[in-house]
């Protein structure tokens, strides 16, 4: 019975010599530094994640290089009307702070976004519907601000004309009040 634990043993601490072995021969990958990442052929659907990195990536671009990706972009979708080319447009239109900035364009480009060909909806057309949406939502906020920034400038140059009747008003009772003293 000992000589049977003993070999469990010898064989259990065997094995665990073997693996802590192996693991010490395996080096850890190291990212290559500043790999440039090759963009997925035409025909193959984008994945959401790749969508959100894509937007991570167009958010630190100089003005230029968004220009220059925006033509790139716009030329492939042109070509091929893919639903890759077409959500990465509407992204590019939707850039805060961007001259090439077009909400109403990147709408339309959603909207008119084709229906998944599989039975089920894809992760990256169902955030399609849902960039639309919100870039929709943010269309008539920003067109509510603007409405109330007008009434706001109307509301002022009212109330500037009332102040100055106000003080026409009161320019008169003081030069009454001294016309009538001797």
């Amino acid at each position: 019975m000992k000589s049977k634990i003993r070999i469990i043993l010898i064989l259990s601490a065997l094995a665990v010599t073997t693996m802590l072995a192996g693991c010490a021969a395996v080096t850890a990958h190291q990212p290559v530094p500043e790999a440039v990442s090759c963009p997925p052929p035409p025909d193959t659907d984008l994945r959401l994640n790749e969508v959100i990195r894509y937007y991570s990536h167009l958010r630190e671009l100089p003005a230029t290089d968004i220009a220059r990706e925006y033509n790139t972009i716009s030329l492939n979708f042109s070509k091929t009307g893919s639903n890759p080319d077409r959500i990465k447009l509407a992204i590019l239109l939707s850039l805060p702070n961007n001259p090439l900035h077009d909400t109403a364009a990147a709408i339309d480009l959603l909207k008119t976004l084709p229906d998944s060909t599989t039975a089920s909806p894809s992760d990256l057309h169902e955030f399609a519907l849902l960039l639309g949406t919100l870039l929709a939502r943010q269309e008539q906020t920003d067109e509510a601000v603007s409405d109330l920034a007008k009434a706001l400038a109307t509301e002022k140059a009212h109330s500037k004309s009332l102040q100055g009747k106000i003080d026409a008003i009161k320019d008169f009772e003081i030069n009454q009040t001294h016309r009538d003293q001797p």
